[in-house]
């Protein structure tokens, strides 16, 4: 016996040593799994963007859609003008059909009340 084991007693282990490290790996996979389900199971199918928008006047502006499909579906897409300030001043819903191109593009004009200096997507939506 060494003199630290007489002074402060024997130590034994109640668990093995290899219990917390795979108790750690058995967790972190189950955290990849679960985030790699959640990426991957609420996948619409479409997307869409804004390719371009154009500022025509102080009372109109012109976006441009791109929207891509996975299946062919209708979709509403709500558009919105800002100005400098980033106050909404123009809006617009937009009815797309269905098409059975995987991608396609939509112009429209939105009306503003006053000058705005970008179009803003804000959700497209299945009809």
């Amino acid at each position: 016996m060494t003199d630290l084991e007489a002074r402060y007693g024997r130590h034994r282990r109640t668990t093995p040593r290899w219990l917390w490290p795979v108790v750690a790996a058995i967790g972190i996979s189950i955290g990849v799994a679960w985030a790699a389900w959640a990426s991957w199971s609420d996948v619409p199918a479409h997307q869409a963007r804004v390719h371009s928008y154009e500022v025509l006047d102080d009372r109109t502006t012109k976006v441009d859609l791109e929207i891509f499909y996975d299946e062919p579906v209708a979709l509403t897409c709500r558009v919105f003008a800002q100005s400098q300030d980033k106050v909404v001043v123009g809006e617009r819903t937009i009815e797309v059909p269905a098409s059975s191109t995987s991608q396609t593009r939509v112009v429209a004009e939105i009306r503003t009340e006053r000058r705005a200096v970008t179009a803003v997507l804000d959700s497209c939506d299945a009809a």
